[in-house]
């Protein structure tokens, strides 16, 4: 009977616990090969390297030296240096001030 007492409570207090903590959205976000799709987020860095990322999320990629980031086919959040960009679709920032800014956060909706 205790024992049957002490499974309830356990399942209650386990239903409890999942209905208050919120739903949270998965992060998909990856880094992907860019090829010769333009689609993707694409940033250039590091005196010329490049990285592409696909799918929602966020990420904290840490890339020095951002050059030049476009968004393709997607809408974009990033903290780039010390400022927050908002990018809509099929646009790009390029740094011609020579600013060296870190792309610290990366978000893709």
């Amino acid at each position: 009977m205790k024992r049957t007492i002490s499974r309830i409570a356990l399942v209650v207090a386990a239903g409890a616990m999942t209905a208050l903590l919120p739903a949270l959205p998965a992060a998909a976000i990856n880094q992907t090969g860019c090829g010769d799709r333009t689609d993707f987020v694409k940033v250039w860095y590091d005196g010329g390297r490049t990285a592409c990322f696909a799918n929602a999320g966020v990420m904290a990629p840490q890339l020095p030296h951002v050059m030049r980031v476009t968004s393709g086919n997607n809408n974009v959040e990033l903290m780039l240096g010390d400022k927050v960009r908002t990018m809509p679709k099929w646009s790009s920032i390029v740094d011609v001030e020579g600013l060296d800014a870190t792309l610290y956060i990366l978000q893709i909706r």
